[in-house]
């Protein structure tokens, strides 16, 4: 004989509320950080060869940068934040 189940199996034995997703929204959209780091190396790298240099990336990777078309890794970001701190410390306007 089966038993109906006296819960909800969405919430799993929660309550409704539990069962809702919450939605956080990102610090920065992928948009603005792209076009953060496009500004951040035209400001910092006097050509897209000394990008590719000061960051170890191939030159089509700095020139994709300059020409805000990708983001860099973290790694990259990382490297930037040790050297120019400055740059990343504004009132957060992107």
């Amino acid at each position: 004989m089966s038993h109906t189940k006296a819960f909800d199996r969405a919430s799993r034995g929660r309550g409704a509320a539990a069962a809702r997703r919450i939605s956080v929204p990102p610090v920065i959209t992928r948009h603005a950080a792209t076009v953060f780091w496009a500004d951040l190396v035209g400001r910092r790298c006097a050509s897209r060869e000394e990008c590719a240099v000061v960051f170890d990336v191939t030159f089509q990777t700095a020139c994709n940068w300059f020409d805000g078309f990708s983001c860099p890794t973290g790694d990259k970001v990382m490297m930037a934040m040790r050297m120019w701190p400055e740059e990343f410390t504004g009132d957060g306007d992107v």
